[in-house]
């Protein structure tokens, strides 16, 4: 009899339409769209502190890498540290909020993913021939990049609008109109400071203009990088140092040589085209007292160079009173 009645009661659910479950709280769209909360990359830093801070420095190590060879282990993974934040800042600048189109802006960010992706392999193999050899695939990289997104690269700024009255120069009375036929006389622009420099020469010289001393040796190397309102210097001796083994502790004797082989610094900077010169508030030092100082340099250009260094006869050595000459070429 109890399986009788069993059977009958399964008989009749297998007749009954089927009914959907009532969506439960977290099955319900709804419900789960308001307490899901979707985390997005979002840029932190700007343009500006991705070129300064983290491009430029990690590339200088991929351009420089004939005279800073690694020796250690730890130099070479400080190294493959700096190819691999190249390659990944790439993808940084392919982040929504970052990318300025789809197109030639991504073609361009992929020129820097495939440059910094060859120098972090090259690095993780210790080849410094294969490093040197990437050297001109990043160059085109960077200048490709400047010369699609900077229509202004490498000239002077144009005249400010919301200059005072008296700043700008007035308007000149309408002219006559210049016939066809007639050639257009075209003023070359100015040339600017702004950019990315490599430097040639580092010289103090004396007043009659002959060299007294190479404060960083006879082939510095080098660069100064003035973009988005900041500033960046660096310049190294590339020649290898000899410490002895007499009292001096050689740790000391490395330190030592380090505040005279090597210079570094960078920060937010002003430039006064009109007087020559750059204002920079140094942020971070090779030297911890430089921070938090303002160091004016004046500049000039001289055959397509840049000729910069600090206020002339403000360098002494002994009795003499000496200028620093910068002597550095425009890589980008």
């Amino acid at each position: 009899m109890r399986m009788r009645n069993l059977a009958w009661l399964l008989l009749v659910a297998s007749t009954l339409p089927a009914q959907p479950p009532s969506p439960s709280p977290l099955q319900n769209p709804a419900a789960s769209a308001g307490q899901a909360d979707v985390v997005r990359a979002q840029p932190v830093g700007t343009m500006s502190d991705l070129m300064v801070k983290i491009i430029y420095p990690a590339s200088d190590a991929v351009f420089y890498i004939a005279t800073r060879e690694p020796k250690t282990e730890v130099e070479w993974s400080e190294l493959q540290g700096k190819t691999l934040a190249l390659a990944e800042s790439a993808n940084l600048l392919l982040m929504p909020g970052r990318a300025r189109d789809q197109d030639r802006w991504m073609q361009d960010a992929k020129l820097l993913l495939d440059a910094g992706t060859a120098a972090y392999r090259a690095a993780r193999r210790k080849d410094v021939a294969a490093l040197e050899a990437v050297n001109d695939q990043l160059l085109t990289s960077c200048t490709s990049c400047h010369q699609h997104y900077r229509p202004n690269y490498g000239r002077r700024p144009a005249p400010d609008a919301t200059a005072p009255q008296s700043a700008r120069v007035a308007p000149s009375a309408p002219s006559a109109p210049v016939p066809l036929s007639a050639p257009v006389a075209t003023t070359p622009p100015a040339p600017s400071i702004v950019g990315r420099w490599k430097l040639r020469a580092a010289e103090d010289l004396r007043a009659d203009g002959s060299v007294a001393r190479y404060p960083w040796g006879q082939h510095p190397v080098g660069s100064i990088v003035v973009e988005g309102g900041a500033c960046y210097l660096q310049i190294a001796s590339s020649d290898t140092p000899s410490f002895s083994g007499g009292s001096t502790p050689v740790m000391e004797q490395m330190k030592a040589a380090l505040l005279s082989t090597y210079i570094a610094y960078s920060g937010p900077c002003a430039i006064n085209a009109s007087e020559g010169s750059v204002t920079l508030k140094v942020e971070a030092a090779w030297r911890p007292d430089y921070v938090g100082t303002e160091q004016k340099r004046f500049f000039r250009f001289q055959n397509g160079a840049l000729i910069f260094g600090p206020a002339p006869n403000s360098m002494r050595a002994g009795n003499e009173t000496l200028t620093r000459r910068l002597t550095l070429d425009r890589v980008q």
